[in-house]
């Protein structure tokens, strides 16, 4: 029988919840958005704002697929509900309905108005330092300027394939079986992998210009999707059911003391 040091060093299921996940579909969206980019000529600019569609597309497809969930198995889930808010037991499952149905909506406006501020910032950012045609949308004088909207539909139609493939290669993440969590997801994810597309940026650059010289737009923004869609993410556990209590190091399982 192996002994506590063996059995410590053993992979515990909490291992193989945080393992490097591979996703096939992140294939499907680099395709689709690595062949638009190089075949419609993007420049590095543009590469840089089809990101930051891509992003926020993210965000509100995790914020409302999230409170479609919420609301879609609120009747089905009441005694999940319970369990952990006992005064739910005694609310008629119309009622419950209805109070699910405006929290959800509630926080899924507010989660939108929250992305949108944080997005509103790092187009600010890009509009200085990735400034593209038309000025009046994405210049430095011109983003500041216009409203939220116009720039996101713009972006929206030239840039599609980026939004689509980052939707197919995180699909995974819109139907995550938690819907409250999800709501959080692309804080923990993709905000994170926009910073190391920034940090990236100039060092693919260098690289790809001293190699290639004239393609090296093309071929950094290429390694930049790379990136983007098939860096494997960490993926943590659902959190929608109750952790297994762990046992005592050394003892051996389905024993007491």
């Amino acid at each position: 029988m192996p002994d506590a040091r063996e059995r410590s060093c053993e992979p515990s299921k909490d291992d193989f919840d945080l393992k490097t996940v591979v996703n096939p579909y992140a294939a499907v969206g680099f395709g689709l958005a690595s062949v638009s980019a190089v075949t419609q000529h993007w420049s590095l600019p543009e590469f840089c704002w089809s990101t930051w569609l891509a992003g926020l597309v993210y965000v509100w497809g995790c914020t409302l697929t999230a409170a479609l969930q919420i609301v879609l198995t609120a009747r089905s889930d009441q005694a999940a509900y319970a369990e952990r808010l006992p005064f739910v037991r005694g609310i008629p499952p119309r009622f419950f309905l209805l109070g699910v149905t405006a929290i959800a909506l509630a926080t899924g406006l507010l989660a939108f108005y929250l992305c949108a501020f944080v997005f509103g910032f790092y187009g600010l950012f890009l509009s200085v330092f990735a400034e593209m045609e038309p000025m009046a949308l994405f210049g430095r004088n011109g983003f500041i300027n216009s409203d939220f909207f116009t720039p996101v539909m713009h972006l929206a139609v030239r840039f599609w394939p980026m939004a689509v493939g980052v939707l197919i290669a995180n699909r995974e993440d819109l139907s995550r079986q938690n819907p409250w969590r999800r709501v959080l997801l692309p804080f923990e994810s993709e905000i994170l992998r926009m910073h190391v597309m920034i940090l990236a940026l100039p060092v693919f650059s260098m690289i790809a210009w001293a190699l290639f010289r004239e393609a090296y737009q093309s071929i950094t923004i290429v390694l930049l999707m790379g990136l983007f869609y098939l860096l494997p993410k960490k993926r943590s556990p659902d959190r929608s059911e109750p952790s297994e209590v762990a046992e005592p190091v050394g003892q051996a399982p389905g024993t007491t003391e």
